[in-house]
């Protein structure tokens, strides 16, 4: 069972997280009512998960995410207040996604992100990038969401990671040079990975049509022009691990 701490001062909410958690067997939650509540059970144990209301009676602007990130917990953020401020806000937090409260409805809809990331972390990503910083980023936002994360700097390291993990499900090329080869890269993949689900994505600057459709002939799976947002990257991730056999 993988342990999870609920933080929300609604007792209407916390009943509804309580009836769905209770009828899976996937988790041992605790549920807590303040900020001090959820400072006292942080104190006492360690959780793999998370969801909170941003805004409590006795921490309104967002403590208790601050609180959680310290503890190593990326919140799942459930929260009636989504405007672009709050994105501002929250911006440099470590958060793995938000759910607008409707009523006291889309609680079903945070157990399901609970659930996908549990299963993310039996999920193998490999990252390949001659950039140490571009890779460092790419790899902190897919353990934000639980993924296991490989990284490899050129092309002969991404086919050593692949030969010794046939577990690898997802493969993230950045197509810089000079260090990584990309159409190598995708070629050894598809010739040699055992690993016959494996699914690619491209990142490149370049926006030529002629270059995306290249990489997709030649094995990608999906392709995304940098400077996207986070959201879309996790998108992509998830509309092609959800298509794995």
């Amino acid at each position: 069972m993988s342990k999870l701490l609920i933080v929300e001062d609604s007792i209407i909410v916390q009943a509804v997280f309580k009836k769905l958690l209770d009828e899976i067997p996937e988790f041992d939650y605790d549920l807590a009512s303040s900020y001090a509540e959820a400072k006292q059970l942080l104190s006492k144990r360690r959780y793999e998960f998370s969801v909170c209301e941003h805004s409590l009676k006795d921490a309104k602007h967002g403590e208790v995410i601050a609180l959680l990130n310290k503890h190593n917990l990326a919140p799942i953020v459930f929260t009636s207040k989504i405007n672009e401020d709050f994105f501002d806000d929250y911006e440099s937090a470590q958060i793995v996604g938000y759910v607008k409260k409707v009523k006291y409805h889309n609680e079903e809809l945070v157990v399901k992100k609970l659930l996908q990331l549990r299963v993310n972390k039996q999920t193998s990503v490999l990252v390949v990038s001659d950039s140490k910083i571009y890779s460092s980023y790419l790899k902190q936002n897919l353990n934000l969401h639980s993924f296991k994360v490989f990284n490899s700097h050129n092309n002969e390291d991404a086919y050593e990671k692949l030969d010794l993990h046939p577990e690898i499900s997802l493969l993230i090329i950045d197509s810089n040079e000079p260090y990584v080869d990309t159409l190598s890269v995708l070629t050894y993949a598809r010739q040699n990975f055992v690993n016959s689900c494996l699914k690619i994505i491209v990142l490149s600057d370049e926006t030529n049509s002629y270059f995306t459709s290249s990489m997709i002939h030649s094995g990608a799976d999906d392709y995304l022009v940098k400077d996207f947002s986070r959201d879309e990257f996790y998108t992509r991730v998830y509309q092609n691990i959800n298509k794995l056999c």
